[in-house]
């Protein structure tokens, strides 16, 4: 009996056991974001139950620990960057991640920024005929509510894809924020103790448009569109008491924190694909456009609370105007030279402007009369790099080799107050190497090694004091270098019926790491404060090992683990050894999903991050679980979710700084326990049949 195959679409029909939750490839592991994370409402949750993958309570994502990761999009570096990209994940709708990517040693063909290696976010393409789409709502009881809906069309030679979505998140905040200063004998002198309390607010609107024209079976053209509005505030009262060493209240007053903020986000992008022979020979060409605005507006005032009056002193007002425009360009080239012969090879270019106009006011007496602080500055940072790359594969018996190298021609250049100027320029050569051999089917032994970058933010650049309130400020370093790492990855994997294994032993030596450094005993603008800069130390080196597992019994049950632990040297210099540090810190992860009945699945996550030592401090463990139910209804084109996050509030950051003459402790708590209710509907047209194409030769996994 000979079945010739042909794509059909079936309404009703749901195929269970056609991939596993995971996929585990060479250079990179996969993970269905609908199998991980079945009750997510956006991106940011998703990544949260991704093994080795950890989102802070800010929604800043790290990878083994590491915050400086590179997250890409449909890989493509995502269009925003620092808190700006934490809250547009936070708007990109659960319902359009087709899966996650965790690459932790890319090739020379990806761009090296990302110490830690590359999280692609793959969407959902829709690329089905016919018309299909789904809308989704979520809401929960602390003020917490999403929306979204997508929509795809094909037909003949045309795909159209349409997406957009609503967030709005309000939590509770609170913490302390505590200072022991000690004389002689560490004998306490002054203590100053500080507990905040109060609501942030975070909100968007997302839009996303895609379009793709094939002209003939072998060209194509696509281009689409992103648009985010965001707007965010936070409302806060910090409790001040000051004491004496004997712990006598000397004086106690509030600082209030009024903050308001907007961005807008547009991006565009067209280009022409031509595929010679598919998945052997492809030339693809792109441009990319970014523009975004940010306003930010905070306003700061003292109240007294021992005394009777409630006259304002010590008034701030602080506003932050900035732009950005970015201009990617960029051509992929790939092509078999033999039946286990690849070359790739490309060229990107990226430029990027940035306009930032920093006001600053006070109204020391409380007279309502605000004057021009000398902390007001403007920032303007332009950036350039340039960049060539080849990587050959080469298949051999039982062998994978690929070797590659990456040619990059980079320069900065920023002017401070429209006067002084920092440019620098540098040059780097990225190489990558991977050797893989396959013991049988099911298992395969690999090394890989590959240099990245990480380059200075233009908020670690940028010198002008920034205060979040009167005691704790923060500004950057113009003379920064970025920092090199080199990383070296053993890996062992095996796949099964019931399963998969992996473990991954790593080794990374950065050099001119970039740190930030805590003065506890700082002095800006006549007053003792505790900072927060940056320096580049000597160098930094990290080992430790990965272990994932999943585990599939039958239909019914399934899950996965992870397990990792590294340990950190950091060495600041001859002079600065204050400054070093020697710390092993580990994670671990569990995640299992059971089907209780043939429409009614549950599923439970837990997360632990253990304390770790940094320079000049201590940061406390973390812990983080999460349980959800869902359930399809009549139709099999609807689901109810249940989704409980954080129900023993457990998810807190605590922070130990300082040496023996002064201690501070920061506490906070983001308000992260929530129950979200979640309904959820798709449709999609009537089956018919695609006309077939011839289909490629397969081509060896390198």
């Amino acid at each position: 009996v000979r079945l010739d195959k042909a794509a059909v679409v079936l309404e009703g029909v749901e195929v269970t056991a056609d991939r596993s939750m995971i996929e585990l490839a060479p250079d990179r592991n996969a993970y269905r974001a609908r199998d991980i994370a079945p009750a997510a409402t956006n991106a940011s949750e998703v990544l949260g139950s991704v093994p080795s993958v950890n989102v802070d309570a800010d929604g800043k994502v790290s990878l083994r620990g590491n915050e400086n990761v590179a997250v890409q999009i449909n890989g493509r570096p995502a269009p925003l960057r620092g808190a700006q990209l934490a809250a547009y994940l936070q708007q990109i709708p659960a319902s359009v991640l087709e899966r996650v990517e965790v690459i932790p040693n890319p090739s020379a063909r990806y761009d090296p920024d990302g110490m830690a290696g590359i999280i692609n976010i793959v969407l959902k393409q829709n690329v089905d005929l016919g018309l299909s789409g789904g809308f989704t709502m979520s809401a929960a009881a602390t003020d917490r509510y999403s929306t979204s809906g997508n929509l795809g069309y094909q037909a003949g030679r045309v795909t159209l894809f349409g997406n957009y979505g609503y967030n709005a998140d309000e939590r509770g905040l609170s913490g302390i924020n505590d200072r022991e200063r000690y004389g002689v004998g560490s004998v306490p002198i002054a203590i100053t103790e500080q507990d905040i309390a109060g609501t942030t607010l975070n909100s968007g609107h997302s839009l996303t448009s895609s379009l793709e024209y094939r002209p003939n079976d072998r060209d194509m053209l696509f281009t689409g569109f992103t648009g985010n509005i965001r707007s965010s505030g936070e409302l806060s009262s910090s409790a001040y008491s000051e004491l004496s060493g004997e712990r006598l209240l000397l004086n106690r007053y509030d600082r209030i924190r009024d903050t308001d903020a907007s961005g807008r986000m547009i991006e565009y992008h067209a280009g022409f694909k031509r595929t010679f022979e598919p998945q052997r020979h492809e030339l693809t060409t792109e441009l990319r456009i970014n523009l975004s605005d940010d306003d930010d507006r905070t306003h700061l005032w003292r109240q007294p609370t021992i005394e009777a009056s409630s006259t304002r002193t010590e008034a701030e007002i602080n506003s932050t105007e900035a732009s950005s425009r970015q201009l990617t360009g960029q051509a992929d080239y790939t092509r078999m030279l033999a039946t286990r012969t690849k070359l790739e090879t490309g060229y990107k270019g990226n430029a990027r402007w940035l306009d930032r106009d920093y006001q600053a006011e006070r109204d020391p007496s409380g007279s309502g009369i605000f004057l021009p602080s000398n902390l007001s500055n403007t920032f303007d940072f332009d950036e350039q790099v340039h960049a060539v790359y080849g990587v050959v594969s080469q298949g051999a018996g039982k062998f994978e080799l690929q070797g590659g190298l990456r040619a990059e021609q980079a320069s900065r250049d920023f002017v401070l107050g429209g006067a002084e100027s920092y440019p620098f320029s540098y040059g780097s050569l990225f190489p990558s190497g991977l050797v893989m051999y396959k013991l049988s089917d099911a298992q395969n032994v690999k090394i890989s090694y590959s240099r990245r970058i990480r380059r200075p933010g233009t908020q670690e650049l940028n010198p002008f004091p920034f205060f979040f309130d009167s005691h704790n400020v923060f500004f950057g370093n113009p003379e920064l270098s970025p920092e090199y790492t080199d990383a070296i990855e053993l890996g062992y994997q095996r796949t099964g019926q019931l399963g998969s294994f992996q473990v991954s032993p790593f080794y990374r030596r950065t050099s001119d790491v970039i740190r930030f450094i805590i003065n506890t005993a700082d002095h800006v603008e006549g007053r003792e404060v505790t900072s927060v800069s940056f320096r580049n130390l000597d160098n930094s080196s990290s080992w430790g090992t990965d272990v994932n597992g999943s585990l599939r019994l039958g239909q019914r049950i399934n899950g996965f683990a992870s397990f990792n632990v590294f340990k950190m040297v950091t060495e600041g210099g001859t002079d600065e050894s204050t400054l070093s540090s020697d710390a092993v810190t580990w994670s671990a992860r569990a995640n299992a999903t059971a089907q209780l009945n043939s429409t009614l699945t549950a599923q439970a996550m837990y997360m632990y991050r253990a304390p770790m030592n940094i320079e000049g401090g201590r940061f406390s463990r973390m812990q983080m679980s999460s349980f959800s139910l869902r359930q399809k209804l009549p139709g099999d084109k609807a689901t109810v979710s249940l989704r409980v996050v954080d129900p023993f509030n457990t998810m807190a950051m605590r922070l130990e700084a300082g040496d023996e003459n002064i201690l501070q402790i920061t506490e906070r708590k983001f308000g992260v326990r929530a129950a979200h209710l979640t309904f959820q509907y798709t449709f999609g047209s009537a089956p018919r049949l695609r006309q077939r194409r011839p289909e490629p030769a397969a081509e060896p996994q390198t």
